[in-house]
């Protein structure tokens, strides 16, 4: 194809980036399509969706042919001590993984010039050393990760005292916190996932590149690291990159490790699938006395009709909270003081629902009035007798890390492609997740597994790194699950809020027959990556786990509703008699 030389006067691709994932990036302009004598600069123009298989290929394309006026802009001539074979723009958890795993292949290790930029200074993830105060960014490593971060030489770097093992994990959605059914993941004999905040995992990322990359790794940070301009050179065969002080640099393949607001998905033109959820997640460190004697290691989330609400361990003596909640609910809570939000905490895992919700009317009041309501305002206003005896609930909040508190929007997105032309998505870049199923950093790390081996592959076959062809087994093998696991996330979002009842009776059986059935929660916690096992990592981890089977149980179940009517409580307790002695023979095999 011939790519016409004109372009509309003044278009070059800007691309501003800020701290890449660590900040929100302003939009950005793209660029027309302009050729010199020997460069092009490309323009991404946005396409109808494509059908499903067009998904794993490359973008294609179309290009100005106006008679506008118009102007040649060259690239400079770059230099070979400019030239790398990869470039991943981003050094948050998605980029730096990457780098790491491409690393831990012989093939590319010495063999494969990889440049690592991000526009904020990394000077604190070099010096991290966890002795201050929890962070309240925090995330769950599933263990079959956390294997892969064992196999690839990172883990021994991570500070174990800023991590915690999840042994089990406890989900109820009911009106009264005491009332059945619950859904119980018991111990396994290794932990089903690591707490751990992002810092601990990016300082040893980082570490790792330090050993392993001097000869073949390049670092640029801060003003040198930030990319102002982007443009596709001669032929399409690498893609050239304006930093800091107008140097350039070119790469055979660029990966967008860039967040939610990727511009390097931006100037691949890909489009983007998205929808808010018209909620906040609230987040938080709690502190709290030791739950028992066994420790603090089980994860436990409550689903009320304005999301869910989160415990997730940190150490014996604090966890993180995640409380996905109406806006307006999350900003009122960041405005009450720390002991008063602790109370309002203790009230959303031991409250019954109707009584939460006159509580969050009188919180939302004094809010708009501009008088927070204060700690002994907040107990008056809750009943004498709350949850007790076995209703699922963690230790009492004793107190919350003030700094700590923040809160942000939730939504779902997913880029139409992760191929663009010499251009690859990774993590945030490529999709965003509601956090109930803390999947989120778990689908960019394997994103980043898949890509490495298919990097790995095509190197050790002599193919090109930036080349459709040998990029396709990627987005073959990644968009499909991560597609499916986005879908059941937000499938189980609207699920869990809804309290109309047959859809709360159809929910309450689904969970009960989950629960019931020991093999096939097993089975559910191999899915979601809780069990090591000796199967394919990556793919395994991508099935979604017990929110994938949670959702097509409960969609089942809201079938049989229909269909039997009204009768269907006497069914219902016939079927669960039977699916228990179904669980106890299957637990005897």
């Amino acid at each position: 194809m011939r790519i016409s030389t004109r372009t509309i006067r003044g278009n070059t691709t800007r691309l501003l980036y800020q701290s890449c994932e660590r900040s929100v990036l302003p939009n950005t302009s793209l660029a027309s399509t302009s050729r010199s004598t020997n460069h092009l600069v490309l323009t991404p123009t946005t396409t109808p969706r494509s059908d499903f298989p067009s998904r794993f290929s490359t973008r294609h394309h179309s290009t100005s042919n106006s008679s506008s006026a118009h102007e040649i802009i060259t690239i400079p001539d770059i230099s070979t001590k400019d030239t790398y074979d990869i470039i991943i723009i981003g050094a948050a958890n998605a980029g730096l993984a990457l780098t790491c795993a491409l690393l831990d292949k012989p093939s590319l290790r010495d063999t494969t010039r990889v440049l690592l930029l991000d526009g904020g200074s990394l000077d604190r993830v070099r010096s991290w050393d966890g002795t201050g105060e929890w962070e309240n960014r925090v995330s769950s490593l599933t263990a079959e990760n956390v294997q892969w971060l064992r196999d690839i030489g990172v883990w021994k770097y991570i500070i174990q005292g800023r991590t915690c093992p999840v042994q089990e994990m406890i989900v109820w959605a009911n009106p009264t916190p005491n009332a059945t059914p619950t859904l119980h993941f018991p111990p396994l004999d290794h932990p089903m996932a690591h707490m751990t905040e992002n810092m601990n995992l990016q300082q040893a990322l980082f570490r790792r590149i330090d050993e392993l990359g001097s000869k073949t790794v390049d670092v640029r940070e801060g003003p040198a690291g930030r990319v102002g301009e982007m443009r596709l050179g001669e032929g399409g065969r690498w893609v050239g990159l304006k930093l800091g002080g107008d140097q350039w640099v070119r790469g055979s393949v660029v990966v967008g490790a860039d967040g939610p607001n990727s511009p390097v998905r931006k100037f691949s033109g890909i489009d983007s699938y998205a929808h808010g959820y018209d909620t906040h997640a609230l987040v938080a460190t709690l502190q709290h006395a030791p739950p028992s004697l066994y420790g603090n290691h089980t994860a436990m989330q409550r689903f009320l009709p304005t999301g869910p609400l989160a415990f997730l361990p940190l150490s014996p003596t604090a966890s993180t909270l995640v409380w996905s909640t109406r806006p307006a609910h999350a900003a009122a809570y960041k405005r009450l003081a720390a002991d008063t939000l602790a109370e309002v905490v203790n009230a959303g895992f031991t409250l019954q629902e109707d009584t939460l919700a006159r509580l969050n009317e009188q919180i939302l009041r004094a809010d708009e009035a501009g008088l927070p309501l204060a700690r002994e305002q907040v107990i008056s206003m809750m009943p004498l007798e709350q949850s007790t005896g076995d209703s699922p609930s963690p230790p009492p909040i004793t107190g919350i890390h003030g700094p700590s508190v923040a809160s942000f929007p939730l939504r779902l997105s997913h880029a139409d492609s992760y191929l663009g032309t010499r251009t690859v998505l990774v993590g945030d870049a490529a999709h965003t997740v509601h956090p109930l199923a803390g999947q989120g950093l778990n689908m960019g790390l394997a994103d980043v597994r898949s890509l490495s081996n298919t990097w790995d592959r095509a190197r050790r076959l002599g193919g090109d790194l930036g080349g459709a062809t040998d990029l396709l087994p990627y987005p073959r093998e990644r968009w499909p699950a991560n597609q499916l696991l986005l879908s059941t996330t937000d499938a189980l979002h609207h699920v869990f809020r809804n309290r109309a009842g047959p859809i709360n009776w159809a929910r309450g059986m689904g969970l009960e027959v989950i629960n019931e059935l020991g093999p096939i929660k097993k089975l559910l916690m191999g899915g979601a990556g809780a069990d090591v096992g000796a199967g394919a990592g990556a793919e395994k981890a991508a099935k979604g786990g017990w929110p994938m089977a949670a959702a097509s149980g409960l969609e089942g179940w809201l079938g049989f509703k229909g269909a039997v009517g009204l009768a269907a409580g006497m069914a219902g307790e016939v079927a669960k008699t039977g699916l228990r002695k179904a669980a106890d023979a299957l637990e005897r095999r």
